[in-house]
């Protein structure tokens, strides 16, 4: 059976493109040794964080019926395919190129896995030319099997891309009606902000969601279920 890893990547204005969760289906066997040690945080701003609801957690874990786990971590535990992911990601947000980012993208080898992946953006006045990019991305060491379940992966795109493009909006709607009431000069404030401030912002900010990263993993989890089955 293929191996399937769900993956979330950021392009970070401070440390490049970065994966910043990845999902994966693990023998029950081998849970242990795929979970990140608590004192493997890696040295990383908010904006490349997985920022988890328990403030002491760094990996998610559920179990699946049968032998297998489905795990959640800020990288791979695997040298591995900590580095063969490092590099899709790399090509993802900043060698392939799609001018319709309505659609997936399709690359990759034998030796770092084949990947498909949308690349999608989000509205933030603190960010450089006012937007983040992202990537979500399925990764596998069959070409074939990734390639037969375009469908069904470019729907589980286009409905997480969707929730989280909304709940970004919904977050800067309540923002600037905030600022109204509170009779700010708004748009001196925003041009101050630009030229002097571009902070790095976590998902779970952005999206004003501290439960975004579990629902990212009970989606992936759906996702793996499905291009497994």
């Amino acid at each position: 059976m293929p191996n399937f890893i769900v993956s979330l990547s950021h392009f970070c204005e401070l440390h490049g493109p970065s994966v910043i969760a990845c999902t994966q289906t693990i023998n029950d066997d081998r849970t242990d040794e795929s979970l990140l040690a608590s004192n493997s945080r890696s040295a990383s701003c908010a904006s490349c964080q997985l920022i988890l609801p328990d403030a002491g957690a760094i990996n998610l874990s559920s179990k699946s019926k049968g032998t297998h786990s489905f795990v959640t971590t800020h990288y791979p535990s695997s040298q591995t395919r900590y580095s063969a992911l490092t590099k899709l990601v790399m090509k993802s947000l900043s060698v392939e190129t799609n001018l319709d980012l309505s659609k997936p993208m399709f690359f990759g080898d034998a030796i770092n896995g084949f990947c498909m992946n949308k690349i999608f953006k989000l509205y933030d006045i603190n960010a450089r030319g006012q937007e983040r990019k992202y990537s979500i991305m399925v990764v596998s060491d069959s070409e074939s099997d990734l390639l037969e379940r375009w469908d069904i992966v470019s729907i589980y795109f286009s409905e997480l891309i969707s929730l989280i493009q909304h709940k970004v909006s919904e977050t800067n709607k309540r923002i600037h009606e905030h600022n109204m009431k509170s009779k700010e000069n708004v748009l001196d404030n925003e041009k101050y902000l630009r030229r002097s401030i571009t902070r790095p912002k976590s998902l779970v900010e952005l999206t004003g969601d501290d439960q975004i990263f579990l629902k990212l993993h009970l989606w992936a989890i759906e996702l793996l279920k499905d291009v497994a089955s």
